[in-house]
């Protein structure tokens, strides 16, 4: 389903030039590659359909600035080349995290709850109404302490009951701490 906030932006001549230098750079030609408005990242490198063929996300803000492409193209770059492996470990990331989702299905039963598993050092949640369902999506990572899940509890509480006091269709936050 398309969300405002993931909104991705048509294929551009900046999003072929970044195909063609990754399948330059990697040898493979099955990339996806998607431009997306609103990112929490540069670049987001994940596997997409049955096939689980590398798909990379850049966000569009960063084709003014050299050096933040460089390295996006670099991180993602490395992250096709090394596929196998790639999928090994962010397969076991979603794994160790699944104790993380299961607390939150159990916190919030009535909501779509919908995670990836990043690790960065900036984090996102936001709640937002899909087709009359209310949906929260979210990112884990493998080293959660408690307090890291009963922020983004506390977050999603606060978030939906956004919703409903402003009658709004969408709350969310990007948040990181030091």
């Amino acid at each position: 389903m398309e969300r405002d906030a993931t909104k991705q932006i048509e294929f551009t001549e900046w999003a072929r030039q970044l195909h063609e230098e990754l399948e330059k750079r990697t040898g493979r030609k099955d990339i996806a590659l998607t431009v997306s408005l609103y990112r929490t990242y540069d670049v987001l490198v994940s596997s997409a359909g049955d096939d689980k063929h590398p798909l990379v996300d850049f966000y569009a803000d960063i084709q003014t600035d050299p050096h933040r492409v460089g390295n996006a193209l670099d991180y993602a770059a490395e992250m096709i080349q090394n596929w196998e492996a790639t999928k090994v470990l962010h397969d076991k990331a979603k794994e160790d995290c699944l104790p993380f989702y299961e607390r939150l299905q159990w916190e919030f039963p009535d909501l779509e709850l919908v995670y990836t598993v990043l690790e960065f050092h900036k984090h996102f949640v936001q709640v937002e109404k899909v087709d009359g369902k209310t949906v929260a999506s979210f990112d884990l990572w493998p080293n959660m302490t408690g307090s890291d899940i009963e922020r983004l509890i506390s977050y999603i509480r606060d978030f939906e009951a956004t919703l409903h006091r402003e009658d709004a269709t969408f709350a969310g936050a990007t948040y990181s701490w030091k």
